[in-house]
């Protein structure tokens, strides 16, 4: 599929429900209802044979009684129905198909897969192309298409693009990276893949240019070949994560009846992401971590950290968290210890790198020039903070905020923040609502934040990684 094709997925002039509902309980109530609200600008037809009007928009009984062109069509009809639904979305010359419905190739069923293959018969028969079946869909900001049942999705787009055979990780991992304010190009789950599948769209967002970062969740490849050679080229152009789901033989049993898919060996893709670069996640917490850091530290290749926190115990954590993945915490100048110890009380502290502070509860005045001293360092690279919000600060300090952006802006080095995350109880709330502010007001200044110092280092590890692979290959 050519670039410029893939238009019609992610900009359709003209969108067609086929299971279109009055109820928002039922697929294609859900997806109806949401391009509605969301505003989509093109033609939306709604076709169901049983009801004659969804909430008083008249509704068509069959595709071919719609009388303008359709550039692109949901089905969210019973299994049995979905093969002529194809048919008629066929003869009317749809482009893009997109089957929500479940029920085919993946349910172990004889039926099933007789479906799924009749529906890729037609469709190759007539040059319609299919999304799914067993999917969530599209979302693309731009045009406000969304990914089932995403009605209160931004409308505003970003740098990450996903990939994904399954729904319900996509659906959560949007919604947990949208909390933390990371903003999407596309979004694709694929589900089955018997027509488009992960090598179409990897190979669309290679090309795109509004994609900065590519996220993808596999449990079957379709051309392992295909995918080996795409990645490579996309990986100098743009970081690939990918979670590969069913390495285990657990996982590959649970990959065969979710989407028909193969799992694959492990020890095959260990190999797969050293030639090309990709990087390897697992779990939603992890691509979050990715997406953050990379699109907080784009070319970030230094391995050399200040860690700066309240405690004793930072020390040791640090040293570990940062070995573990090849960073190193370098020992500061005379000239530096000694700028920093004329801001800190006399006791109780550490001045060496990492630097304690004395208190996790930091003072603007005291925490401003300790981050001057620890980054005007010439062995420092970068500069991790952790701050900790608790009852002792459980509000929002603007001048507190400033302070760590401000450091970075006169410094140029970057700064990375932790911030664990509170218990869970009626108390926390407060705590956790300025926990996102300082979140929120971090990253708009390019401050990637991070629940412990394990996980920012781990990242900041990945970055270095890639971003030395990448120089290498183009060396």
């Amino acid at each position: 599929m050519k670039f410029e094709d893939f238009r019609s997925i992610f900009q359709p002039r003209s969108v067609a429900v086929i299971g279109a509902s009055n109820d928002a309980s039922k697929f294609g109530g859900q997806y109806y209802f949401a391009l509605r609200a969301r505003a989509y600008s093109g033609k939306l037809f709604a076709v169901n044979p049983k009801v004659p009007d969804i909430d008083g928009v008249p509704t068509y009984m069959r595709m071919q009684d719609i009388p303008d062109e359709v550039e692109f069509a949901v089905v969210a009809v019973p299994a049995a129905h979905v093969v002529q639904a194809i048919a008629d979305c066929a003869e009317k010359r749809v482009r893009v198909v997109e089957i929500l419905t479940a029920g085919f190739g993946e349910s172990g069923t004889p039926e099933g897969a007789r479906w799924e293959n009749e529906i890729i018969e037609i469709a190759r028969r007539n040059g319609t192309r299919i999304i799914g079946p067993n999917c969530f869909g599209v979302y693309s900001p731009e045009s406000a298409l969304t990914l089932l049942p995403g009605i209160d999705f931004p409308k505003e787009g970003g740098p990450v693009g996903i990939l994904s055979q399954s729904g319900g990780v996509t659906s959560f991992l949007m919604r947990k990276a949208i909390g933390l304010g990371v903003r999407f190009s596309k979004v694709i789950s694929y589900g089955n893949g018997c027509d488009l599948n992960e090598i179409d769209f990897l190979s669309y967002f290679e090309a795109d240019e509004q994609t900065k970062i590519v996220v993808a969740y596999l449990e079957g490849v379709s051309d392992g070949k295909r995918l080996l050679e795409l990645v490579k080229k996309t990986t100098l152009k743009k970081p690939v994560i990918i979670w590969k789901g069913g390495l285990s033989k657990m996982g590959s049993r649970a990959v065969a009846s979710h989407t028909a898919s193969l799992g694959g060996k492990k020890e095959i893709w260990d190999g797969f992401f050293r030639q090309t670069g990709a990087i390897p996640a697992v779990g939603t917490d992890d691509l979050l971590d990715m997406m953050i850091g990379f699109g907080c530290l784009p070319g970030f290749q230094g391995r050399r950290v200040s860690v700066v926190g309240g405690g004793g115990a930072i020390t040791v954590a640090a040293a570990d968290a940062l070995d573990q993945v090849g960073l190193s915490i370098p020992e500061f100048s005379v000239k530096t210890q000694q700028a920093i110890r004329a801001c800190l009380p006399p006791t109780g502290n550490s001045v060496k790198n990492p630097i304690d502070v004395g208190t996790p509860v930091y003072l603007p005045h005291i925490l401003k020039p300790v981050l001057e001293a620890a980054a005007s360092d010439s062995a420092v690279e970068a500069v991790i903070v952790e701050q900790w919000v608790s009852n002792y600060m459980p509000v929002f300090v603007e001048e507190l905020a400033d302070v760590i952006p401000s450091v970075k802006k006169s410094s140029g080095k970057p700064f990375i923040a932790t911030m664990p995350e509170p218990s869970a109880s009626s108390e926390t709330i407060e705590i956790e609502d300025t926990r996102r502010k300082y979140r929120e007001h971090y990253l708009r200044h390019g401050i990637p934040v991070f629940d412990t110092l394990q996980r920012a280092a781990t990242t900041l590890g990945r970055i270095v990684r890639y971003n030395e692979f990448v120089k290498e290959r183009q060396a």
